[in-house]
């Protein structure tokens, strides 16, 4: 799903919860996902794809475990249900904009995603 939320909890947003909670639209366009929490851990889901885009589908769901490591910085692990693969994981928020780093392979593969904050609708 959308490489790796990829996708928690410090700072102001105790009572809202974590910054990158929320719709986000990925930088290249090609799909839009809605973070929120799932039990203990959070979801990354993917709510809309750009038709034709292969290798995503519309309800595609990353787990992810993650803890504050700073201001608006969250590090830990994802799962990624279709894919069956886990991921290290590594998220930051600034303003309306969202940083995911994803890796696989002890951190010999790894991915950064760019994001941007969309309003309610989706």
């Amino acid at each position: 799903m959308a490489a790796a939320l990829a996708a928690l909890g410090a700072g102001n947003t105790a009572l809202a919860g974590p910054a990158f909670l929320g719709n986000w639209a990925r930088g290249d366009g090609k799909t839009h996902i809605r973070v929120e929490p799932c039990g203990a851990e959070f979801c990354g889901v993917n709510t809309w794809v750009k038709p034709g885009h292969t290798g995503e589908k519309v309800g595609d769901t990353l787990v992810a475990d993650l803890k504050p490591v700073g201001a608006e910085r969250w590090s830990g692990s994802a799962f990624d249900r279709r894919r069956d693969r886990h991921y290290t994981m590594r998220v930051q928020v600034a303003g309306g904009r969202m940083t995911t780093d994803g890796c696989i392979l002890g951190g010999m593969m790894c991915q950064s995603m760019h994001w941007t904050r969309l309003g309610r609708a989706n």
